[in-house]
């Protein structure tokens, strides 16, 4: 019975044992850090012979560089897209092309020269090189001309692209540290920092913070292991320059539409009244055809005429031409060209100052070469001290291919459009320009120009609705802009009376016609124009435009004027 109990009691301690090693065991496996490295074809992908993987800043970019003679050639499209897009390929002409403030670099594939202005030099090395895989730019050169570094590290084959003139938080090690793919110590391990490396910190988390290493890991370290954070704007490499024209004082814009060559006449009778405007800008020039030709109705005599009444002009060009390919004229190195000259020549011959780029409706494909005719244009006009500005939609998703970061950089002047926020063919009726459409239009612009070019467009119209309900209980919606003048005569006609609405900040009316139609109207009035003037002193912007010229009251001059300063 003795030895049966001992055996009971020994058996028990072993179990006890085991209960407690396997405990010992969880709590090792749940607790302790992995040690488990992430191989770099998992991380950077399969790399080719002669490629590099790329990490621009804080991502891995899909395309790979090439190393060739070790030399590092990024991949064209990367360029485009995330590094420095005036580097543009001219299909057109079959050469990459970089515009600068005052001239163009032309670079033929594979070959060593290239030409400035007709000029060739020798850089020594091929600048554009293709490839079955595509074409790609030497990172040398592109450095010399961008806010950027390139960095080549080996096993793996990378490069890292950091940019100058960015505010960057860095961190130093406290103390030497695996960095793993994600939070957590069972993550595996991408590679190791020592004490002391300094790091780029892009989030703290509670316990963790991706980091970026010096030689271009991107994963996370415990924050227990990182020093004290710090911001500083990294280091300028290089800085593009485009010196810009500023007007003294704020621009106080007037848009003139000319319709027919005889309209031009009618500038002293137009202006009479108006008050404080310091730019009319006439809708002279239309493009005509695919290449770059222009319908013009243009007059020497009315920029006489403006400049006696202290007016400066800057002449608008526009694209609603039928059968014209605006998209076909942008891709176009030739086509671009006809129009910037034609246009530049016209300016010196006719003494007007300034051109105004009213291109709506460009396509999303057209994107890069718009952006590009705009450089160019910009050059023209920097040599002959032209204005240049250029006329834009309100900011959305879908018209972020119009580069307005760029058009900010190489214009003199950025003007928003704010109006249209329903517009003629809509099937959704609303204000022409709600005070929430102007004033998010405004500030989303800011992020992307500068707020001395920024000018803010404001509509001198309204749009009268027309809902008809047909007897199939279907509804069929029109509309038509009318004059501050005219909308009046039609509140006074129907007999209603305007209520405020909060919504747009605007006044409101709606009736039934004799026809039985639904008819509602967001009034552009003296109030109106006073809210919108007022955001360009609120919002320190270059200026204010108006369209168009005979749709106001003689009464708005003075409000803007006041308003602006």
């Amino acid at each position: 019975m003795k030895s049966d109990n001992r055996l009971f009691r020994l058996l028990a301690a072993m179990i006890a044992g085991l209960g407690i090693l396997a405990i010992v065991v969880v709590c090792l496996v749940k607790y302790m850090p992995t040690g488990r490295r992430m191989s770099p074809e998992d991380y950077f992908g399969a790399l080719g012979e002669n490629e590099a993987a790329v990490i621009v800043q804080d991502h891995i970019a899909q395309e790979r560089a090439l190393v060739l003679d070790g030399s590092v050639y990024i991949d064209y499209t990367l360029v485009q897209r995330e590094l420095n897009p005036r580097f543009h390929w001219d299909a057109s002409v079959g050469l990459l092309l970089f515009t600068t403030a005052e001239q163009v670099f032309e670079f033929a594939p594979n070959n060593t020269v290239y030409t400035v202005d007709g000029e060739s030099f020798d850089a020594g090395y091929e600048v554009l090189r293709t490839t079955s895989a595509g074409m790609f730019l030497s990172a040398n050169f592109m450095q010399q001309y961008s806010d950027l570094k390139c960095e080549l590290f080996d096993a793996p084959s990378r490069v890292l692209v950091t940019f100058g003139s960015t505010e960057v938080t860095t961190a130093e090690m406290k103390r030497g540290s695996a960095v793993r793919y994600q939070g957590g110590i069972k993550s595996p391990v991408l590679t190791k920092v020592t004490a002391g490396t300094q790091v780029t910190l892009l989030n703290r988390m509670e316990k963790w913070s991706q980091i970026v290493t010096p030689d271009g890991y991107i994963g996370y370290v415990k924050n227990s292991r990182l020093g004290k954070s710090e911001s500083e704007v990294t280091e300028t490499y290089y800085h593009a320059d485009y010196p810009s024209i500023r007007q003294e004082g704020r621009v106080n814009l007037v848009w003139h539409q000319i319709d027919v060559p005889e309209m031009n006449a009618n500038l002293k009778k137009d202006i009479k009244g108006m008050s404080g405007v310091n730019v009319i800008s006439p809708t002279w020039y239309f493009l005509s055809d695919n290449e770059g030709n222009v319908q013009s109705f243009a007059d020497a005599s009315y920029v006489k005429r403006a400049h006696k009444a202290g007016l400066q002009v800057w002449a608008l060009v526009s694209n609603f031409s039928e059968n014209v390919s605006t998209t076909t004229v942008l891709a176009s190195r030739q086509a671009r060209q006809t129009l910037q000259n034609y246009l530049v020549s016209q300016a010196l011959e006719l003494g007007f100052d300034g051109i105004n780029i009213d291109l709506e409706g460009i396509a999303q494909e057209a994107g890069y070469d718009y952006a590009q005719f705009m450089r160019e244009l910009s050059i023209l006009c920097r040599k002959n001290q032209l204005v240049l500005s250029v006329d834009v939609p309100v900011p959305m998703d879908f018209s972020r291919h119009y580069h307005r970061d760029e058009l900010g950089a190489v214009c003199d002047y950025v003007i928003v459009m704010g109006y249209d926020e329903h517009y003629a063919g809509s099937d959704i009726v609303g204000s022409v320009a709600s005070m929430d459409f102007e004033i998010t239009g405004i500030q989303n612009m800011l992020t992307e120009v500068p707020k001395e070019k920024l000018i803010s467009g404001i509509p001198f119209y309204s749009r009268l609705w027309y809902t008809q309900t047909n007897e199939d209980g279907t509804k069929q919606v029109t509309s038509e802009a009318v004059s501050m003048a005219r909308a009046d005569e039609i509140l006074a006609a129907a007999g209603v009376s305007t209520t405020y609405d909060e919504s747009t900040g605007q006044q409101y009316a709606e009736w039934t016609d004799d026809q039985g139609r639904l008819c509602q109207i967001w009034l552009e009035d003296d109030a109106s124009v006073a809210a919108r003037a007022a955001l360009v002193s609120e919002y320190d912007l270059g200026g204010i435009a108006a369209w168009v010229l005979g749709n106001q009251k003689d009464s708005v001059w003075g409000i803007i004027q006041g308003a602006i300063g």
